[in-house]
């Protein structure tokens, strides 16, 4: 019998107390957090692009602010109805002009979608977790989640069906797995995501291929595809790829690919016989798209918060850019079970390393921009930045060596960087944040020797409920399933496996994350405490797992800080050193 279990309850009012009584506890951070939060909310007020698309003949570009976040649909600013109605995800509208910008509610992932038209009025509103719109037939479909309630077939969440307005079409993915929709006239290319590994592709409601699909277009009918190492096209190969595929667009004199090179990304344009005919190498580029076969991307790095540029004819235009901050990175190799990379960031502090890592989902670590990062830096720490397995740095091969049984390589990987910082004299501070939480939790019961302080935030810990919960049946590819790998499972779970004598941790979470459920971090924080750890929690009531306010985010951000400073109180140990890479 679990005793914490009333803490998966948010609406138990036992459960609400607990989180008012370790609000007053970690009240103590509040203080120390007021020198940072005004320089943390002066970087994320800077209007900032996130993310780009071409629509019509122009461009529509999401933009954190002020306000928030805000849509510039062909330079006509377009703002949310409500303060808590935050802009957090922008996409084409296909068979269209229009574009879809995705609305939560206070950082939730839950809210509604507007489709807005190429001069910024909105044209339609959606309500629900919905999106991948496309016209067929002259109806307006998408694809819509069913995340806390069953599917109208009868599938328990979560779950995911495609509808043509009110109709909902004969395509039935299973529990867990999710729909990509991408729509050229009659022809729609389906890609059916079974975790983040194994994909099964469509065209036309018929199947084509399966198997490890990274990324895929459509253009003139015929499906472009990457498959492992092969660029495919309606099947058949054309030529192979030597370097991980984050995203493809087919040009009409060729084919554009958004790779990844020495943990670092380059546009590369193929001729349909795999000739490159040019590249573009930048530190990040977080989207891009074509517009009338000119090309424009949306960049950023640890030290310059954006750029947004235009390629024509092979010449490289720089339309707009953002910050630029004084930092050094530096790379850094280790050798462990294979040769690990990450970047060690630095304004020449050293008053501890904070080591943070994510290694899951596919996802890389690459250069980016992170307010919370510089603010570290600025109260004199470096911040390293660990490239794991599980990751997509080198490929679908490198993810598979970090997910399901090969979970435990992920956490080895991360050792092996606190190791190193702890062979230089270094003090550690052990940080992640969703998948990363759980990262930071493994290791803290794994490898406490390594540890100063650690921070958890938005975290998956509790290994053998997290497919009961909101999103949680999506990550059963990934990890395993509690129902069959019950014990593999429990021999990491965070939660399971807390033990006393555990370094001095923050952990953060959102009231309003409906994609993690809180209670991971609730109960993390009840069964650590009762150990008699020195575990703090931090509840952030107006934000959730997706875009908050930046209000919201800089609270959070400067207790986080705050947590970092003080923890030397709360530790001897603590020594001054200087970190020699």
């Amino acid at each position: 019998m679990d005793p914490f279990e009333y803490l998966e309850n948010l609406d138990d009012p036992r459960t609400k107390e607990f989180i008012e009584e370790e609000s007053r506890r970690s009240s103590f951070l509040q203080e120390r957090a007021k020198l940072h939060y005004q320089s943390i909310l002066t970087r994320l007020v800077e209007e900032r692009p996130i993310a780009l698309v071409g629509i019509g003949k122009g461009l529509a570009i999401l933009v954190r602010s002020r306000e928030g976040v805000h849509a510039e649909i062909n330079g006509n600013v377009v703002r949310s109805e409500r303060e808590q109605d935050i802009f957090n995800s922008l996409e084409k509208v296909w068979n269209s002009d229009l574009v879809r910008i995705g609305v939560g509610i206070t950082g939730s992932d839950q809210g509604y979608s507007l489709l807005v038209d190429e001069h910024g009025q909105v044209m339609r509103r959606v309500q629900g977790l919905v999106n991948q719109f496309f016209y067929l037939n002259g109806r307006l479909c998408y694809v819509k989640e069913y995340r806390t309630e069953s599917s109208p077939d009868g599938v328990p969440p979560a779950v995911e069906r495609i509808f043509c307005e009110e109709e909902m079409l004969p395509f039935y993915p299973g529990r867990g797995e999710w729909i990509s929709v991408k729509a050229e006239g009659d022809n729609i290319l389906l890609v059916r995501g079974i975790g983040w590994s194994k994909k099964v592709i469509y065209r036309n409601f018929e199947k084509m291929d399966e198997g490890d699909i990274t990324s895929y277009d459509m253009n003139g009918g015929r499906v472009h595809y990457v498959k492992g190492n092969s660029l495919v096209r309606d099947g058949k190969e054309l030529f192979t790829l030597d370097r991980p595929v984050l995203d493809m667009k087919v040009m009409d004199d060729g084919i554009l690919t958004l790779e990844i090179r020495n943990y670092r990304t380059s546009l590369v344009k193929y001729s349909e016989e795999g000739r490159e005919t040019w590249s573009y190498t930048r530190d990040h580029i977080l989207s891009f798209d074509v517009v009338e076969n000119e090309i424009y991307a949306l960049e950023t790095s640890f030290n310059k918060s954006y750029a947004i540029f235009k390629i024509k004819d092979g010449k490289v235009e720089v339309l707009k850019s953002g910050r630029e901050e004084k930092l050094t990175v530096k790379e850094v190799y280790v050798q462990g079970d294979v040769l690990l990379h990450g970047f060690l960031l630095t304004k020449g502090g050293n008053r501890g390393v904070v080591v943070y890592g994510y290694g899951g989902f596919s996802i890389p670590l690459l250069p980016s921009y992170n307010p919370l990062f510089l603010e570290l830096m600025d109260s004199g720490y470096s911040v390293l930045v660990t490239n794991l397995r599980g990751g997509f740095e080198n490929g679908e091969e490198w993810h598979k060596a970090g997910m399901l049984r090969n979970k435990m390589n992920v956490f080895k990987d991360f050792s092996e960087f606190l190791q190193v910082v702890k062979m230089m004299g270094g003090r550690t501070i052990a940080m992640g944040g969703s998948n990363g939480g759980l990262l930071v939790g493994a290791t803290l019961n794994l490898y406490t020797h390594l540890v100063d302080c650690g921070v958890i935030g938005y975290p998956v810990l509790d290994m053998l409920k997290f497919h009961r919960y909101l999103a949680g049946m999506y990550w059963v590819p990934e990890y395993g399933n509690p129902e069959t790998d019950a014990d593999f499972l429990q021999s990491y779970s965070p939660y399971h496996n807390l033990k006393k004598g555990l370094p001095p941790t923050l952990v953060y979470t959102g009231l309003n994350d409906d994609r993690v459920h809180p209670m991971h971090a609730l109960k993390y924080v009840a069964k650590s405490r009762e150990l008699g750890n020195r575990v703090y929690l931090f509840v952030n009531r107006r934000a959730g797992h997706n875009l908050s306010r930046p209000e919201a985010s800089a609270e959070e951000m400067s207790v986080i800080v705050s947590f970092v400073e003080q923890c030397h109180s709360l530790d001897s140990s603590f020594q001054n050193f200087t970190m020699k890479m």
